[in-house]
């Protein structure tokens, strides 16, 4: 049999106190479920698979909660600026960093290089431009008199354009630093600024979140209006393909749409804008293949409604989104040298790999909440983490170790582990060591067992003691010897079985039905239905067991039709164990010991009695419901329930006439109706045979075993007449009387 993500296992467990017979499992890891663990040096395909990450380590740790911006000189020089302390720092290739520039404003949200590595720097919320040629040494290049510098960059010929908030102006500073207002935004922030090679100019706006191609005469063409409210950063490949992050903290209802003809620049706006980091939690959503088409042509995907898009905008004018997430935020990205895009992401600071199929492959996870910013130096990239402002450097070699911790396994009962097994199909080149521990609170602590040792081959009995939540750690080690091209599916299955304890099913309710009422079973083959029929049994078992043979896999609910001398039940029960269950009835008379069996291993839970076959009385239904099916003969558990009372009346109610007299043309009879059990429910008369006339008892109101009557006629022609009477109990039996009269 190929073994694709399924491992063969063998169960065994030791009995100590009742536990389920059928083991469930926990297999066939999606990405999705793997995302929730954590990842150290481990990386993540979106097929499931866990391998080896690229090296990567800590660079340099600025010391300040945020890093806004960083750029790079030809020397290999980092410059980082920073918020909320304002701070420039210079990191030389080796990780060594020194304080460069202090900034009298909070936050340096964008820099820039010219062509002789001198460094520019944007502050805000008191928008300035600093030229800085030194340590502490900088002289103010421009005032753009705006609140915010969200993004720099220069041209070919040391053009400096400056990307501006609130009023959504970008503006061109020459080499003397004289400023002159290049274009207006239809928007509010020109938060991100790209050069092309062709030398136009990207910018990417908030809160409309347009893309903008602006030609070097300052013509701007809105290229995608996305659906979210920020686009915030750029690349491109070489074929020209625009990729650009757009992000939004709500949803909106629009579409990406591609333009169609040049957008004007239009009047400065003059909005409150506030400047944040948002951790939004969660984690990336696997991109959704069923999404339908944007507006724009060649597009496969909508990102309406996401938190986070990235969009591939081709030099015909198509705009495709090429992934989504409604959880993850996505701050930067760069073009590696397969053509695969690399993101930085948070909450978990993440690094993404979107391949050119749209797999998403999680690199690496970080200690930092989020990754926002991404520098391609050769083989290395630098990556700028948040809410604590460090430089990490990814490699291109893999790292040596790692180690991917589950999410804690919720088993919904306390269960009893069995054996764990996996597949490594690379073992050659990469160890992989599992490890398992257990506990009964939802998030591990030190209650929880700890870590056991690692087990020495797929297959081995689970160590971790019986508890509600099982996690399993999975520790990967380089072999000495192993080569970088060395195949990376170091992980692709893990199946665990587990057993839950036992719980005794439980009768919730039962429902006494009107008397004369019948359960008579449906069958979807008597309908015409062709049934669906699972594989399995809802804990399990294979439908070809012994046990299953014969069992119906979808009962229809019974009809109810009306049957003199029926009595009917329904009853519900529940099972914490989901086993399969089935019936035993039992009835007992009022002021009986003994329970006497009606019915047994019934599997509806529905019954008809014939009450006829009762004598008259008060009785009580008893259902027990066993988990026999799902359990050793030995281990199984049953639960039970009472019913109210009902009663069983087959006797006619016997009328016994008191007294009767002749007044005039008129009759009164005064009679009695009566039965052993239950009560009598309706009384009438007739005269001659003709129509019943409903009449109430003396007290007025029909409930008691015995009612006494009263009743005049009408006035009556001379002669004989014949007056009946019947009365009728609550289940509709009816007794009868009469009484001959004579009108003078």
């Amino acid at each position: 049999m190929q073994y694709k993500r399924i491992a063969i296992l063998f169960f065994a467990f030791i009995p100590v106190f009742a536990w389920a017979v059928t083991p469930q499992f926990w297999e066939d890891f999606s990405q999705e479920d793997l995302l929730q663990g954590s990842l150290d040096h481990v990386s993540l395909s979106s097929d499931g698979k866990l391998f080896i990450a690229p090296a990567y380590d800590l660079f340099f740790d600025t010391g300040q909660s945020y890093i806004f911006s960083v750029v790079r000189d030809k020397n290999g020089n980092l410059y980082v600026g920073t918020g909320d302390g304002g701070k420039v720092f210079k990191v030389d290739p080796n990780g060594k960093g020194t304080l460069y520039f202090q900034s009298k404003e909070l936050n340096v949200f964008s820099m820039a290089i010219d062509s002789s590595d001198t460094l520019y720097v944007g502050t805000s919320p008191d928008g300035k431009v600093y030229k800085v040629t030194g340590p502490n040494q900088a002289s103010e290049y421009c005032n753009p008199d705006e609140k915010y510098i969200w993004s720099m960059v220069f041209d070919a010929a040391d053009n400096l354009y400056v990307g501006t908030g609130p009023s959504g102006i970008i503006f061109k500073i020459d080499k003397t630093g004289k400023k002159s207002s290049f274009y207006t935004c239809a928007d509010n922030s020109a938060v991100s600024l790209f050069r092309e090679s062709n030398g136009n100019l990207l910018a990417g706006t908030s809160p409309g979140g347009l893309v903008i191609e602006i030609t070097p005469e300052g013509k701007g063409f809105a290229l995608m209006d996305s659906p979210l409210e920020e686009v915030h950063a750029f690349t491109v490949d070489r074929f020209g393909t625009i990729y650009a992050i757009a992000s939004s903290s709500r949803d909106f209802s629009k579409t990406p749409q591609a333009k169609t003809k040049p957008l004007s620049a239009s009047p400065t706006l003059n909005p409150v804008v506030t400047v944040t980091i948002d951790s939004i939690a969660g984690l990336a959503d696997k991109v959704d293949e069923k999404k339908g088409k944007t507006s724009a042509p060649g597009g496969e995907k909508d990102s309406t409604g996401y938190k986070s898009a990235v969009y591939a905008l081709t030099r015909d004018g198509a705009v495709e989104t090429i992934y989504t997430s409604n959880s993850q935020m996505a701050y930067d990205l760069i073009v590696r040298g397969d053509g695969s895009l690399l993101l930085a992401t948070g909450p978990k600071g993440r690094l993404l790999s979107i391949d050119a199929a749209k797999q998403v492959t999680v690199v690496s996870d970080s200690p930092e909440e989020d990754m926002t910013l991404l520098v391609a130096a050769g083989d290395i990239t630098y990556v700028a983490g948040s809410n604590q402002g460090k430089i990490y450097r990814l490699q291109n070699q893999k790292a040596q170790s790692g180690a991917f911790e589950s999410k804690a396994l919720d088993a919904k009962i306390v269960a009893s582990w069995g054996k764990i097994s996996w597949r490594a199909p690379n073992s050659a080149e990469t160890s992989v060591a599992i490890s398992t521990r257990s506990g009964n609170t939802e998030k591990a602590d030190n209650s929880w067992s700890p870590w056991s040792d690692s087990y020495g081959m797929p297959g081995q009995q689970i160590t971790s003691p019986r508890a509600r939540y099982l996690q399993w750690r999975a520790s990967f080690n380089r072999n000495a010897g192993a080569a970088q091209s060395a195949p990376t599916d170091a992980l692709d299955a893990v199946q665990i079985a587990y057993l839950q304890q036992n719980l005794r099913p439980q009768v919730v309710n039962i429902e006494v039905l009107p008397y004369g009422v019948e359960f008579q079973k449906q069958s979807s083959l008597s309908l015409g239905i062709t049934p669906i029929i699972p594989s399995t049994t809802s804990d399990g078992r294979s439908l070809n067991a012994p046990r299953e043979h014969g069992r119906e896999r979808q009962p229809l609910a019974p009809r109810q039709v009306l049957q003199p001398g029926a009595q009917s039940f329904a009853w519900k029960a529940v099972d914490g164990n989901d086993d399969t269950l089935e019936y035993s009835l039992y009835f007992k008379g009022e002021g009986e010991s003994d329970w006497k069996l009606l019915e047994k291993k019934l599997a509806d839970t529905f019954y008809t009695l014939n009450a006829a076959s009762l004598p008259d009385g008060s009785y009580r239904l008893k259902v027990v419901a066993s988990d026999a099916p799902s359990n050793p003969y030995d281990r199984f558990l049953i639960g039970e329930l009472i019913s109210d009372v009902f009663t069983v009346a087959n006797a006619s109610p016997q009328v016994e006439i008191v007294s009767s007299k002749v007044n005039g043309k008129k009759v009164e009879i005064q009679f009695r109706a009566h039965v052993s059990v239950g009560s009598i429910s309706t009384a009438e008369f007739s005269i001659d045979g003709g129509d019943w006339n409903l009449i109430f008892p003396l007290d007025g109101i029909a409930d008691s075993t015995q009612e006494d009557y009263r009743f005049v006629t009408w006035e009556l022609p001379a002669g004989e007449h014949l007056v009946g009477i019947r009365a009728s109990n609550r289940d509709g039996n009816t007794g009868t009387s009469k009484q001959v009269v004579k009108i003078q």
